[in-house]
Protein backbone atom coordinates (compact mmCIF):
# COMPACT_ATOMS: atom_id res chain seq x y z
CA UNK A 1 0.00 0.00 0.00
CA UNK A 2 2.82 2.42 0.91
CA UNK A 3 4.66 1.60 -2.32
CA UNK A 4 1.50 2.31 -4.32
CA UNK A 5 1.04 5.71 -2.61
CA UNK A 6 4.68 6.66 -3.28
CA UNK A 7 4.35 5.57 -6.92
CA UNK A 8 1.14 7.57 -7.33
CA UNK A 9 2.72 10.66 -5.72
CA UNK A 10 5.80 10.33 -7.95
CA UNK A 11 3.69 10.11 -11.10
CA UNK A 12 1.64 13.15 -10.01
CA UNK A 13 4.81 15.17 -9.40
CA UNK A 14 6.27 14.21 -12.78
CA UNK A 15 3.10 15.12 -14.66
CA UNK A 16 2.68 18.44 -12.92
CA UNK A 17 6.24 19.58 -13.72
CA UNK A 18 6.12 18.86 -17.46
CA UNK A 19 6.80 21.27 -20.31
CA UNK A 20 5.03 24.23 -18.77
CA UNK A 21 8.31 25.51 -17.35
CA UNK A 22 10.08 28.40 -19.00
CA UNK A 23 12.58 26.21 -20.85
CA UNK A 24 11.07 26.56 -24.32
CA UNK A 25 12.87 28.46 -27.03
CA UNK A 26 9.94 30.77 -27.80
CA UNK A 27 9.71 31.76 -24.12
CA UNK A 28 12.95 33.78 -24.32
CA UNK A 29 14.43 36.64 -26.33
CA UNK A 30 17.78 35.56 -27.75
CA UNK A 31 20.01 38.62 -27.92
CA UNK A 32 21.70 39.29 -31.27
CA UNK A 33 23.12 42.78 -30.67
CA UNK A 34 23.19 45.35 -27.90
CA UNK A 35 24.20 48.99 -27.68
CA UNK A 36 25.55 50.18 -24.33
CA UNK A 37 26.33 53.75 -23.38
CA UNK A 38 26.42 56.00 -20.36
CA UNK A 39 28.71 56.49 -17.40
CA UNK A 40 26.34 57.10 -14.48
CA UNK A 41 23.16 55.73 -16.03
CA UNK A 42 23.38 52.88 -18.53
CA UNK A 43 21.32 53.14 -21.72
CA UNK A 44 20.89 49.86 -23.58
CA UNK A 45 19.17 48.97 -26.83
CA UNK A 46 18.58 45.28 -27.52
CA UNK A 47 17.85 43.52 -30.82
CA UNK A 48 17.01 39.85 -31.01
CA UNK A 49 17.26 36.91 -33.39
CA UNK A 50 13.50 36.87 -33.85
CA UNK A 51 12.35 37.83 -37.32
CA UNK A 52 10.19 40.82 -36.34
CA UNK A 53 13.14 43.26 -36.17
CA UNK A 54 11.85 45.04 -33.09
CA UNK A 55 14.32 46.52 -30.65
CA UNK A 56 13.86 47.28 -26.97
CA UNK A 57 15.52 50.23 -25.23
CA UNK A 58 15.92 50.53 -21.48
CA UNK A 59 17.91 52.48 -18.92
CA UNK A 60 19.10 51.74 -15.42
CA UNK A 61 21.73 52.54 -12.83
CA UNK A 62 23.76 49.62 -14.20
CA UNK A 63 23.62 47.05 -17.00
CA UNK A 64 21.74 44.52 -14.90
CA UNK A 65 18.92 46.90 -13.98
CA UNK A 66 18.60 48.07 -17.59
CA UNK A 67 18.36 44.43 -18.70
CA UNK A 68 15.62 43.74 -16.14
CA UNK A 69 13.71 46.77 -17.37
CA UNK A 70 14.00 45.53 -20.97
CA UNK A 71 12.75 42.09 -19.91
CA UNK A 72 9.68 43.72 -18.37
CA UNK A 73 9.08 45.77 -21.54
CA UNK A 74 9.46 42.74 -23.83
CA UNK A 75 7.61 40.32 -21.56
CA UNK A 76 10.33 37.68 -21.84
CA UNK A 77 13.69 36.94 -20.21
CA UNK A 78 16.70 37.89 -22.33
CA UNK A 79 19.22 35.15 -23.08
CA UNK A 80 22.65 36.67 -23.75
CA UNK A 81 24.80 33.63 -24.54
CA UNK A 82 24.56 33.96 -28.34
CA UNK A 83 25.19 37.71 -28.57
CA UNK A 84 27.05 38.52 -31.81
CA UNK A 85 27.58 42.27 -31.57
CA UNK A 86 28.16 44.82 -28.82
CA UNK A 87 28.11 48.48 -29.83
CA UNK A 88 29.74 50.70 -27.23
CA UNK A 89 29.12 54.39 -26.74
CA UNK A 90 30.90 56.49 -24.15
CA UNK A 91 31.24 54.29 -21.06
CA UNK A 92 33.74 52.44 -18.90
CA UNK A 93 34.89 50.12 -21.66
CA UNK A 94 36.91 47.63 -19.65
CA UNK A 95 34.33 47.33 -16.89
CA UNK A 96 31.51 46.90 -19.42
CA UNK A 97 33.30 44.21 -21.43
CA UNK A 98 34.31 42.30 -18.30
CA UNK A 99 30.68 42.34 -17.17
CA UNK A 100 29.46 41.06 -20.53
CA UNK A 101 32.01 38.27 -20.62
CA UNK A 102 31.70 37.17 -16.99
CA UNK A 103 28.05 37.84 -16.14
CA UNK A 104 26.25 37.71 -19.47
CA UNK A 105 28.53 34.91 -20.69
CA UNK A 106 28.62 36.30 -24.24
CA UNK A 107 30.49 34.22 -26.76
CA UNK A 108 34.25 34.87 -26.98
CA UNK A 109 33.69 35.59 -30.68
CA UNK A 110 31.25 38.43 -29.92
CA UNK A 111 32.29 41.49 -31.94
CA UNK A 112 32.87 44.86 -30.23
CA UNK A 113 32.30 48.09 -32.15
CA UNK A 114 31.86 51.79 -31.38
CA UNK A 115 29.12 54.20 -32.36
CA UNK A 116 28.27 57.59 -30.97
CA UNK A 117 24.56 56.76 -31.42
CA UNK A 118 24.49 52.97 -31.07
CA UNK A 119 20.93 52.78 -29.75
CA UNK A 120 19.58 54.79 -32.66
CA UNK A 121 21.67 52.72 -35.04
CA UNK A 122 20.22 49.42 -33.78
CA UNK A 123 16.70 50.81 -34.06
CA UNK A 124 17.21 51.82 -37.71
CA UNK A 125 19.70 49.34 -39.19
CA UNK A 126 19.61 45.57 -39.42
CA UNK A 127 21.90 44.00 -36.78
CA UNK A 128 22.81 41.17 -39.15
CA UNK A 129 24.01 43.68 -41.78
CA UNK A 130 26.04 45.60 -39.19
CA UNK A 131 27.65 42.40 -37.91
CA UNK A 132 28.40 41.24 -41.47
CA UNK A 133 29.98 44.53 -42.47
CA UNK A 134 32.37 44.35 -39.52
CA UNK A 135 33.31 40.74 -40.31
CA UNK A 136 33.92 41.72 -43.94
CA UNK A 137 36.05 44.73 -42.95
CA UNK A 138 38.17 42.48 -40.70
CA UNK A 139 38.63 39.94 -43.53
CA UNK A 140 39.69 42.76 -45.89
CA UNK A 141 42.20 44.08 -43.33
CA UNK A 142 40.49 47.45 -42.99
CA UNK A 143 40.04 47.01 -39.24
CA UNK A 144 41.77 44.72 -36.74
CA UNK A 145 40.18 41.70 -35.06
CA UNK A 146 37.72 43.12 -32.56
CA UNK A 147 36.19 40.16 -30.80
CA UNK A 148 35.56 40.69 -27.09
CA UNK A 149 38.55 38.58 -25.94
CA UNK A 150 41.02 40.43 -28.18
CA UNK A 151 39.65 43.86 -27.25
CA UNK A 152 39.58 43.13 -23.53
CA UNK A 153 43.10 41.69 -23.69
CA UNK A 154 44.39 44.86 -25.35
CA UNK A 155 42.59 47.10 -22.83
CA UNK A 156 44.17 45.17 -19.95
CA UNK A 157 47.64 45.20 -21.53
CA UNK A 158 50.32 47.84 -21.00
CA UNK A 159 48.89 49.96 -23.83
CA UNK A 160 45.49 50.32 -22.06
CA UNK A 161 43.84 50.80 -25.46
CA UNK A 162 42.29 48.77 -28.27
CA UNK A 163 41.30 49.44 -31.86
CA UNK A 164 37.77 48.46 -32.84
CA UNK A 165 35.41 49.21 -35.71
CA UNK A 166 33.50 52.47 -35.74
CA UNK A 167 30.12 51.70 -37.22
CA UNK A 168 27.35 53.75 -38.83
CA UNK A 169 24.16 52.83 -40.66
CA UNK A 170 26.38 52.21 -43.69
CA UNK A 171 28.38 49.55 -41.80
CA UNK A 172 31.96 49.49 -40.53
CA UNK A 173 33.57 52.73 -41.63
CA UNK A 174 36.93 53.05 -39.87
CA UNK A 175 39.06 52.17 -36.86
CA UNK A 176 38.23 53.69 -33.50
CA UNK A 177 40.52 53.57 -30.45
CA UNK A 178 39.06 53.01 -27.00
CA UNK A 179 41.10 53.41 -23.82
CA UNK A 180 40.85 51.89 -20.40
Amino acid sequence: MLKRMILTASIAVLTLTGCASSGLVHDKNYLRAVSISGENEKNLTFTFFTGNGDSVSASGKDISSAQKSAEIKSGKPIFTGYTELVILGESSYCETLEYLLNDWKVSPSCIVAYSENGGELLEKADAEMLFGSIKQAVEQGKIPECDIITVLGELLSDSNSAEIAEITDKGAVKKYTITN
